[in-house]
């Protein structure tokens, strides 16, 4: 999945986002989130910040320029995901890297079918959150990461294609859809799968 923002420009290019896939990438992540979390947060160790959960987790990658940006997590639920260890380099930290990151996110949980995103944010980006649809969910709360506020993202579902369905499970068309790359989804076969299936009865 790489995702332009031809509105969200730093300085001279657009910012890119993608989903990491290699080893190179995620050497990338970690690089970004030891410079921002352990470089820049007293507060937080090592094993504060690479606790285990990063191989249960997708992980998104923006790019300035072609150069590893920001990065930001995202862990499954049953009902939910949470967006978390969002992390800019000092010298690209802006709306604009924000935002692309932001939007890949929710966009990624959107067409994986969640309704709900969660997160804890900051009080200096709590707002930043709300422009996206974020809501205040509770009282903040004191974590070893410091104060945070838990937010929720209500996510409105796609109404064209651009989600993955419910099934049918065994029809060639979904069971193609599903083994695809994730977030480099061809939805149109399976789009097509059950309505063929449902002219054939």
């Amino acid at each position: 999945m790489t995702i332009h923002h031809p509105t969200a420009y730093y300085r001279s290019g657009p910012v890119e986002v993608r989903i990491v896939r290699t080893p190179e990438e995620f050497s990338m992540v970690w690089a970004i989130r030891g410079a921002v979390f352990l470089g820049e947060e007293d507060n937080i160790t090592y094993y504060d910040e690479f606790n285990g959960n990063d191989f249960s987790a997708t992980h998104m990658l923006a790019f300035v320029d072609g150069a590893p940006a920001g990065v930001i997590r995202i862990r499954y639920f049953a009902e939910f995901v949470l967006l978390e260890r969002v992390g800019i380099l000092r010298r690209y930290r802006s709306f604009a890297v924000f935002a692309a990151l932001a939007r890949a996110a929710l966009q990624l949980a959107r067409q994986k079918g969640y309704r709900t995103a969660a997160g804890r944010a900051r009080k200096d980006t709590v707002n930043l959150w709300k422009r996206f649809g974020g809501r205040i969910s509770g009282q903040a709360i004191e974590m070893y990461r410091g104060t945070l506020i838990p937010v929720v993202h209500d996510i409105r579902p796609l109404t064209e294609k651009g989600e993955i369905p419910f099934g049918p499970f065994g029809d060639p068309a979904f069971e193609d859809l599903i083994v695809q790359p994730e977030g480099n989804w061809d939805f149109s076969k399976a789009q097509a799968g059950p309505r063929a299936l449902q002219a054939a009865e």
